[in-house]
């Protein structure tokens, strides 16, 4: 039996079999892969998409909010954008360069939340209005069983 040279351990060794072996190689960069590095500003673009992103929909809804027009046919034009570049972001990500293909990324999610915001505000209006109803008949409940 061998022995390790600086602990006197014995060696362990683990055997492999070829079969179970798999060589990956990837020609793109992924979500599982790191960033190029260098002075691009890509590292930066790829921590912070989500946050720019909730930024320039947050800014944009605010212009909506006080511009003038008619609120449902502002709603349905950006729900057409935000289907539209959601499915050309899918569609030619692959294609694009990384840097692009971030842009394309923070732009369709910014699409996306400023056209799913008026659902997000119907459904939390109506969440409250449930919570509401039951905190006024748990308070009916207790008045009607108070026997003082």
């Amino acid at each position: 039996m061998e022995r390790d040279e600086h602990s006197g351990d014995p060696v362990k060794r683990i055997d492999v079999d070829p079969a179970d072996v798999r060589v990956v190689q990837s020609e793109t960069w992924s979500y599982t892969s790191s960033p190029p590095t260098g002075a691009a500003p890509t590292p930066f673009l790829r921590r912070h998409r989500a946050k720019l992103a909730l930024a320039i929909a947050i800014v944009e809804l605010i212009a909506l909010g006080f511009g003038p027009g008619d609120v449902l046919r502002q709603w349905l034009v950006l729900l057409v954008v935000a289907i539209g570049a959601v499915f050309l972001h899918v569609v030619f990500a692959r294609y694009l360069p990384y840097s692009l293909r971030q842009l394309t990324w923070i732009f369709a999610l910014t699409q996306a939340l400023v056209a799913l915001f008026p659902i997000f505000l119907g459904v939390g209006v109506v969440i409250i209005v449930i919570l509401l109803v039951f905190a006024v008949l748990a308070g009916l409940a207790l008045l009607l069983g108070d026997r003082r």
